[in-house]
């Protein structure tokens, strides 16, 4: 007869077996990802926080407003774009040949850039003087939001791939001190033809969704410390049910507990992680079965959104993939390649 201690030693022998499996495995990938290959792709004062990759270029948009793109079979870079009065580049998307690159500022503005270069601006009125902290298209729609004004978010959408934008009908009010955190561009995410979904963090941080093109929106409250700097600041849906929240205090980014959240019914829930990434992390993305975490000391990864283990040491602003391959901004008009995880 099978005794009931037995039984659990065993189970406690393979779930420690398992664990340290997985954490050498997490080393392994950490010792290898120490001489990835980093490229140097502009001006070595500046940093990149919008990602676009398309064939075999990488698009950047930088801290200093410049966009360049990089050819990845050439090995050379670009520049595409440069203007006195534009400040930052915090996102690019692209719809129909068309990049649209973000500007956060003094005033909301979006360039049109085509792969010849620039090709006009987009400005409407209502953008002077908006923050916009991030944008997404997704097929023929789009998604835009910036911080509040006059105690609203600034939202808007587009149906025709970016080309003209309107204000969504339902309006978000904020609570004082909340606002969006343009850390890597996915703060926002456009989920279907009507879904669109944003985060937010300082006094309160919040998970919002429209289900219906931006004409109501349903909010749930996430359990990040009020303070200007801690909040959510980057979000991925895998799928219409199970997404990533991740963030911190990039004041203080090496506290690990209360930084990611994980949902798997479209956002109504939020859980903690038990194991989380190595702290503040101001950009998770998905590919391949996998997430990834990326932030001022470091990228983590996970299968589930739930269990994370270290993937690279170093600090990075944003993530995308090209070619089976991670790419993560750095420094100094870098970026590094990684392998990706095999799940």
């Amino acid at each position: 007869m099978i005794s009931f201690k037995s039984v659990f030693v065993s189970a406690c022998i393979l779930l420690l077996t398992f664990t340290s499996h997985s954490q050498l495995f997490a080393k392994k990938y950490v010792r290898k990802n120490q001489d990835a290959p980093i490229t140097s792709y502009g001006d070595s004062t500046t940093y990149s926080r919008g990602l676009y990759v398309d064939s075999t270029f990488i698009y950047l948009g930088s801290a200093n407003g410049a966009v360049y793109r990089y050819d990845t079979r050439e090995q050379t870079t670009r520049l595409m774009m440069k203007f006195p009065n534009i400040k930052e580049i915090r996102d690019l998307e692209a719809s129909n040949g068309v990049i649209y690159a973000m500007q956060s500022g003094d005033r909301g503005v979006l360039v049109k850039i085509s792969p010849k270069g620039p090709t006009g601006f987009i400005e409407l009125p209502a953008w002077e003087g908006v923050f916009f902290d991030a944008i997404d298209i997704n097929g023929d729609v789009g998604f835009l939001m910036g911080d509040p004004m006059d105690g609203k978010f600034t939202l808007y959408h587009s149906k025709n791939g970016g080309k003209t934008w309107s204000e969504c009908e339902g309006k978000v009010e904020a609570f004082p001190g909340e606002a969006g955190f343009a850390a890597s561009g996915s703060n926002v995410q456009v989920m279907n033809d009507s879904t669109y979904i944003f985060i937010s963090g300082g006094m309160k941080s919040n998970f919002y969704k429209s289900t219906n093109s931006g004409k109501s929106w349903s909010k749930v409250e996430l359990p990040y410390y009020p303070d200007q700097t801690i909040g959510a600041y980057s979000m991925c849906f895998s799928d219409e049910m199970n997404g990533v929240i991740v963030g911190g205090d990039y004041l203080q980014p090496s506290i690990k507990m209360n930084t990611t959240f994980f949902t798997r019914d479209g956002g109504e829930t939020w859980y903690n992680t038990e194991n989380p990434p190595k702290g503040y992390r101001s950009c998770v993305y998905f590919v391949n079965g996998v997430y990834y975490a990326c932030g001022r000391n470091g990228i983590d990864y996970s299968e589930n959104g739930e269990d994370w283990l270290p993937f690279a040491e170093g600090t990075f602003f944003a993530m995308t993939s090209l070619n089976n391959q991670l790419i993560a901004t750095m420094k100094n008009g870098k970026f590094q390649t990684f392998s990706l995880v095999e799940p």
